[in-house]
């Protein structure tokens, strides 16, 4: 976890430093006759600057409520050029509300801290493991030697987290992605896989790793369809990490994969992914160039733990791929999801349990092509760290809210004054 100039860190106080800057009153409005917790606020530096006459330099922008207090938020620079170009903020919304909120600027010094909820981590396995901002991929290392990435990288390559759940990505040609079930909101990944620590596939105060991945997708890894065959994403070639910014309420990281090759074809495949707090997910948006092939996008579940494969339209937008069953490691319930767009749900099925390339995986097929960006979720929901997560009604329940608010974002309005 590193600190950014850009982000907003401020704790649930009156701020009175920046009333002399321009301001704009918000209407923040929840159009669902449901709760909604940490309902999502996004505003671009472009669309600012069509309601002000400009916009204040070396400031960032600044959320309050009707009361004055700061709403927890965030300016993000999106683009790596050293200036913020989003602002982020989570709000508490009762069903159909519409809450007045005041957008204003301050100076980055004037924030005290807002409680971290989201957090990104890749050290190098080296004395006081230093943070890496970027990174290159171990080439020639995968199942057979996959000892030279733990030597390499704490926990063997990036890792994020929030409040409820944490991921990690192996950096090495296995590409596969790994779930830490946690029993804390704190923030613990900095501090997991040191030496001389308890082993996180340990249980600790804190949870544990709860995924066996093996030649699987693991937690919501990628491949590619190609002529009705799935090809790991990252096998071959080159990849690469790239930290693009990281708060206390969303968090951004990016991995890089060129020259890949599928048959004749050499490809560029980035994988973005998102981490927002109060979630139980990450947020993936992948694209592929290099070819005018299509393809399609292949997330995966592994199932070495389960037998079926529930698939569920939640609502009119968005259908899920679950798998529910005692597959944690330290063998509880584990609720694993892909949560798709329907428009975009081409097929769903099962590769084989044995042999070369992709196994033990469930996966859904997502319509692609040459410089789409493709999205999807994938949920982990361990019973540990809420109790509702053995019920697989309590499950479908909270994805189909998740579907809604999804459809049915929080809309925000500028209003004159």
């Amino acid at each position: 976890m590193k600190t950014s100039a850009l982000i907003i860190t401020a704790i649930t106080m009156v701020i009175t430093s920046c009333v002399k800057d321009p301001g704009l009153s918000l209407l923040v409005e929840n159009p669902l006759d449901t709760a909604r917790d940490d309902a999502r606020i996004r505003v671009t530096r472009n669309e600012l600057s069509e309601h002000l006459p400009s916009i204040p330099a070396g400031k960032l922008p600044l959320i309050t409520d009707a009361d004055g207090i700061a709403v927890p938020s965030q300016a993000d620079d999106v683009d790596g050029d050293g200036t913020w170009d989003e602002l982020f903020a989570l709000t508490d919304l009762a069903p159909g509300e519409k809450k007045d909120l005041t957008l204003t600027f301050a100076d980055p010094a004037s924030y005290p801290s807002f409680t971290l909820r989201t957090n990104i981590r890749l050290g190098a396995n080296e004395p006081g493991y230093p943070e890496l901002e970027t990174a290159g991929r171990l080439e020639g290392v995968s199942y057979h030697n996959h000892d030279l990435t733990e030597e390499a990288y704490q926990m063997e390559g990036p890792a994020w987290e929030n409040d409820h759940v944490g991921f990690r990505n192996y950096l090495d040609q296995r590409n596969g992605m790994d779930i830490f079930g946690k029993i804390t909101a704190e923030m613990v990944l900095d501090s997991v896989g040191i030496a001389g620590r308890q082993s996180y596939h340990d249980p600790d105060w804190w949870g544990m790793d709860i995924l066996k991945v093996n030649t699987s997708l693991g937690a919501g890894s990628i491949g590619y369809m190609f002529k009705d065959s799935i090809y790991r994403v990252g096998d071959q070639g080159t990849g690469s990490y790239r930290l693009v910014f990281e708060g206390p309420q969303r968090s951004r990281m990016n991995l890089g994969y060129g020259d890949w090759k599928v048959e004749a074809h050499t490809l560029r495949v980035d994988h973005r992914i998102d981490i927002v707090a109060g979630t139980r997910c990450y947020e993936s948006l992948v694209t592929y160039s290099g070819t005018g092939e299509k393809m399609d996008l292949v997330p995966g579940i592994v199932n070495m733990h389960s037998d079926q494969l529930f698939v569920e339209a939640l609502n009119d937008e968005y259908t899920m791929l679950m798998t529910h069953d005692i597959q944690a490691e330290d063998t509880t319930m584990l609720a694993m999801a892909l949560l798709v767009p329907s428009e975009l749900l081409v097929g769903y099925g099962q590769t084989r349990d044995e042999g070369e390339g992709v196994t033990q995986t469930y996966y859904a097929r997502l319509a692609a092509g040459p410089d789409q960006a493709v999205p999807y979720r994938f949920y982990a929901l361990w019973e540990k760290e809420d109790p509702r997560w053995a019920s697989r009604a309590e499950i479908i329940t909270y994805l189909k809210n998740e579907a809604e608010c999804m459809a049915h974002p929080a809309s925000v309005h500028f209003v004159k004054d």
